[in-house]
């Protein structure tokens, strides 16, 4: 095959809000690049995709490229490409490494917003008594931090240098994490969440995390409790949380992602009290498109020399 040492290859940057920014971090491994949508090709210029670089792909989008080998991801998830028609063999990269430090700070700023009460802040009287406050310590709380993957482990390290304790909840909780005070297994959630303070989800989307912080779990936290998400969206049951902050128990919660994006004007959860809606950009950052221009060089120039993509990630494979 023409490209089999990769010298060359057909590139597309799939990408709309990207693209531009990116490709000048490609053109100078990769001269055969061109970026658009996949409707704006006609069918035989499909037919000459060997890589595609993109973020999310609707359904049975991607049986109009029969000669895609490499799909590199500008995100982290996986879960919509068997949906997408992924073809099986097709090796599948991502840029998880990229918006690590980014998303972790967002939790640990979205963390600290929620206990200094700086939500309602903005929404009280400017006459009101002065010296009241009901904001809590960071320092000194323990944090359940839901998924220990990249991500989480930022945030444990980020959260222990401001004093605060961390239990780590993986899949099993057989191996600790580096930083948490102990770690744990998802069957022990609920039992994890009524000795922690607060709680931070970093988790992916998987059939085993779905819902996994569940109506029990939420009831399990203590009255006070701060929660926040930057995994993904259908692991925290939305309507069990706004049951939890209807009833004032938990003090407030973030959410940066969402089942349906963006999130539609109507949406009930844009009245949910205590509920702070962010149109998911934790991951945003000046120099995001150059991070993953350089993942994708790092991965391409793993595969001319022969050996396995660094980034090269399993499509539906369990993860901690």
């Amino acid at each position: 095959m023409r490209t089999s040492t990769w010298h060359d290859p057909r590139v597309l940057v799939a990408h709309t809000a990207m693209a531009e920014e990116l490709l000048p971090h490609l053109e100078p491994l990769v001269t055969a690049v061109r970026a658009t949508s996949l409707l704006d090709l006609s069918r035989s210029e499909l037919a000459e995709v060997e890589v595609l670089i993109g973020h999310h792909f609707p359904e049975r989008s991607l049986d109009l490229l029969p000669g895609l080998r490499w799909l590199h991801l500008t995100g982290t998830g996986t879960d919509h490409l068997p949906a997408a028609g992924l073809a099986p063999g097709t090796l599948v990269t991502n840029s998880a490494r990229v918006p690590v430090e980014s998303v972790a700070e967002y939790a640990l700023s979205a963390l600290l917003m929620l206990l200094k009460e700086f939500p309602t802040l903005s929404a009280r009287p400017q006459r009101r008594a002065w010296h009241t406050s009901t904001a809590t310590m960071l320092c000194g709380s323990t944090v359940l931090v839901v998924g220990a993957g990249r991500i989480g482990q930022a945030v444990i390290r980020k959260v222990t240098a401001l004093g605060a304790r961390c239990v780590a909840v993986t899949r099993t909780g057989e191996r600790g994490v580096p930083g948490a005070d102990r770690t744990v297994g998802a069957d022990r959630l609920a039992e994890a969440a009524a000795t922690a303070d607060h709680m931070v989800c970093c988790l992916p989307a998987t059939a085993g995390t779905h819902h996994l912080v569940d109506g029990d779990v939420l009831a399990a936290l203590p009255a006070g409790a701060a929660l926040v998400n930057v995994g993904r969206a259908g692991t925290v049951d939305d309507r069990a949380l706004h049951e939890a902050l209807g009833t004032g128990t938990l003090r407030g919660a973030l959410l940066d992602v969402h089942d349906i994006e963006p999130l539609p004007a109507d949406d009930p959860r844009w009245r949910t009290p205590g509920l702070v809606i962010s149109p998911h950009c934790a991951f945003a950052f000046p120099g995001e498109p150059a991070a993953v221009g350089r993942a994708f060089q790092d991965n391409l120039t793993d595969l001319r020399a022969g050996r396995t993509a660094r980034d090269a990630v399993v499509v539906g494979a369990r993860s901690d």
